[in-house]
């Protein structure tokens, strides 16, 4: 393999596997359904509604939901 090969794979893959490292929405749902169950029961997804329950009732969600929820958002703004 040649070096110029090699440096393209490397920034091939990179963003890749960063991507692959940091919560996605399937995280989010592992870590936040039963928050969301429990502190929004019949909030149906869409136009902002789960953002909002999450926003009024933050204090009584997990510490698990709230991490992943914050590594997804530093994810999102540092790309």
């Amino acid at each position: 393999m040649t070096r110029a090969l090699a440096l393209t794979l490397v920034l091939a893959l990179a963003p890749a596997a960063a991507f692959a490292q940091s919560p996605g929405r399937g995280a989010v749902r592992s870590a936040c359904a039963a928050d969301f169950r429990k502190h929004c029961p019949g909030i149906k997804p869409g136009g902002g509604r789960l953002a909002a329950c999450l926003k009024e009732k933050h204090a009584a969600f997990s510490q698990a939901c709230l991490t992943t929820l914050e590594q997804m958002r530093a994810q999102r703004s540092d790309g």
